[in-house]
């Protein structure tokens, strides 16, 4: 089943608002982190290093959330529940998303690495199957 985002709260995809994204570990168990994300036409693109959990937790299929609230008005946010449907890596454009990120979110257009070491980059893109918001 998929879903649309209204349009109504793709501008909280367009403003440098960090986004919760739930993953689930192999116990089971939400793992739930800030991260930068975009809208891609119909899709939410979130971008990791290939070595952290969320990583781990997110394999083609996997089920995901991901969340925004707009911070000067706590009652216009967007949840996605959806489903990863393809993962890029570099090759691919991991790195030219990360570093549009970088500009979103930070005004640089190179990616800086919070570590100091450059890790290998992936692009998850997330297929919505039911969105709530307003």
């Amino acid at each position: 089943m998929n879903s649309q985002i209204p349009a109504s709260t793709h501008d909280l995809f367009e403003r440098p608002i960090l986004c919760a994204l739930s993953t689930i570990n192999p116990d089971g168990q939400p793992h739930t982190v800030p991260v930068w994300c975009d809208l891609d036409g119909d899709y939410v693109r979130v971008n990791s290093p290939d070595n952290t959990k969320k990583a781990r937790n997110m394999n083609q299929g996997s089920k995901v959330t991901v969340l925004l609230i707009d911070p000067q008005n706590a009652y216009h946010w967007v949840e996605v529940q959806g489903h990863i449907v393809e993962i890029r890596d570099e090759s691919h454009g991991a790195r030219d998303h990360i570093n549009s990120l970088s500009q979103k979110y930070m005004g640089n257009p190179v990616y800086q690495d919070f570590g100091g070491v450059s890790k290998n980059r992936l692009m998850y893109i997330i297929q919505p199957d039911k969105v709530n918001g307003r």
